[in-house]
């Protein structure tokens, strides 16, 4: 995979020297650079706030309500996990996930992640329940795309809160269908 990123740097690179020289490569390089940190300290930004927002629910209560509002959902979801602080958890990451702050529901699905590997007593094989919660973390439904949203209105999109419809949808049918795909696996090793 690294050969193929290397050729494709040389390639744009000497593609872009035989369009306009070498000075040119370098103020494209200088401007593109320019423009990544921006972005970067852009995202960021309105990551802080989400985060900082999600905190306060956090603190307040409001995450563990929704837990709990969820939790009957999760059960159906994760049958064989008994554990309910390490179900509590796992609705604390779905609920980062769904309200799309993805870098605070990294850390409750690592909190989730190292209580199930205990519980599957540190095995090389996964549990049924680490690949269905797997599963459901990366297809993650979500309400609001922070990031996408944040992306489109620096690349000045007129209206873009349109995306949050399309992306519901989306990630609905992402996630009833990696749970159907971990439900087929776990029935044909039975």
């Amino acid at each position: 995979m690294s050969k193929i990123w290397v050729g494709m740097i040389i390639s744009g690179i000497g593609f872009a020297a035989f369009r306009g020289g070498l000075s040119s490569v370098n103020d494209i390089i200088m401007e593109s650079s320019e423009q990544a940190i921006m972005f970067v300290l852009g995202l960021s930004g309105i990551m802080a706030v989400w985060s900082g927002l999600l905190k306060i629910a956090e603190e307040s209560g409001l995450i563990n309500l929704l837990a709990e509002k969820v939790k009957p959902v999760v059960v159906m979801i994760f049958p064989k996990e008994k554990d309910t602080e390490t179900l509590s958890i796992m609705c604390m990451s779905m609920a980062a996930n769904i309200f799309g702050v993805g870098n605070t529901a990294t850390v409750f699905g690592i909190q989730a992640m190292k209580r199930l590997d205990r519980e599957n007593s540190f095995s090389e094989t996964a549990s049924e329940t680490m690949c269905m919660f797997m599963a459901v973390t990366m297809s993650s439904i979500q309400l609001i795309p922070v990031t996408v949203l944040k992306v489109r209105s620096e690349t000045g999109s007129v209206s873009p809160e349109d995306i949050i419809l399309p992306t519901l949808i989306a990630t609905a049918v992402s996630t009833v269908t990696a749970v159907s795909v971990c439900r087929f696996f776990e029935a044909k090793g039975k």
